[in-house]
């Protein structure tokens, strides 16, 4: 009877202990949902890349926002199957005129289940309300799907962890410009980025001030691509066919913020857009953490090594 009771006892004990364990692992997990315009500049398939492969990152979905919509989610899903991810669902936004770039033959002939034929303010929508107050959102492209969310159903506003943007300019432009410039993602859908910021989430902002900087040299290159994993030769295929020179990893720097890791200071302020997309510090109350003082070389470094596979 002794020897019973010793027995019952353990497996309570090792039922609570795995309960600890499972516990602690949910609270260091961010459940994350990327809104990006992949296909068009290279930083985004980056973003993705990081995302899929940390393991702090619970990916419950991507949406896909601004020209052909449906095109980028392919991009995406086919990412997320390099990288092992084959099942995150991924949903494509309301399409505008734009035709996507060149990175649309790696994924042009790819089909998958995990692209959704429900749209992706419905997606965001469910999944918010199904996770409420633990759903960061990083929004890498324009504003579109996160203002349509956010005008058409005010409700989820309050149960939205944080969104996390990259957009805007206040202080400094692209490149080495000390003046402010209209950052792309904003101009695309200026009336969007207003709702966004005047809708009450808490956001957090990697506008130019923060990445315009962030250019991932051929040496960084060939550091990540000699990782020699499915995802880096991915991105190697991908830098290719985007062609456009030096990448600038502006949207990565919005992941790595939103899964914890600063490499900026902050300021808190109230940021106003205008018609034409600009974006400056206006007078009203609070509603933004912009990123400033960026450490651009621990900024890289840690891309690479976050790509990097732990040795077992």
């Amino acid at each position: 009877m002794p020897i019973t009771i010793f027995s019952c006892f353990l497996a309570v004990l090792c039922l609570c202990t795995a309960a600890q364990h499972a516990n602690a692992d949910t609270q260091n997990t961010i459940n994350v949902i990327l809104d990006t315009d992949i296909g068009d500049d290279i930083d985004d398939a980056y973003a993705l890349a990081a995302l899929a492969t940390a393991p702090e990152c619970h990916l419950l979905g991507v949406t896909t926002v601004f020209g052909e919509t449906d095109s980028r989610a392919k991009i995406a899903a086919k990412l997320l199957q390099v990288a092992g991810k084959p099942n995150v669902p991924v949903h494509a936004g309301r399409p505008s005129k734009h035709d996507i770039g060149r990175q649309y033959q790696w994924a042009k002939s790819f089909t998958s289940s995990a692209i959704k034929p429900e749209p992706a303010v419905d997606f965001l929508k469910q999944q918010i309300d199904k996770h409420p107050g633990q759903i960061t959102i990083i929004a890498i492209g324009a504003l579109t799907n996160i203002g349509d969310l956010v005008t058409a159903h005010p409700e989820v506003v309050g149960k939205i962890k944080r969104i996390v943007i990259m957009g805007g300019s206040v202080y400094t432009g692209y490149g080495t410009s000390t003046v402010p410039q209209v950052e792309w993602n904003i101009r695309c859908d200026p009336p969007a980025a207003r709702a966004v910021f005047n809708c009450g989430a808490v956001i957090t902002v990697a506008g130019l001030e923060a990445t315009a900087m962030m250019q991932f040299d051929a040496e960084h290159q060939k550091r990540l691509f000699g990782i020699g994993t499915p995802t880096t030769d991915a991105l190697a295929a991908l830098t290719s066919l985007w062609g456009g020179g030096t990448p600038t990893q502006f949207d990565v720097m919005a992941v790595a913020n939103a899964l914890g890791h600063n490499f900026c200071q902050t300021e808190q302020m109230h940021i106003d857009v205008t018609d034409d997309g600009m974006t400056h510090k206006g007078e009203g109350k609070i509603n933004a953490s912009l990123l400033i003082k960026p450490d651009k070389e621990p900024f890289l470094d840690w891309y690479i090594t976050a790509l990097t596979p732990i040795a077992k």
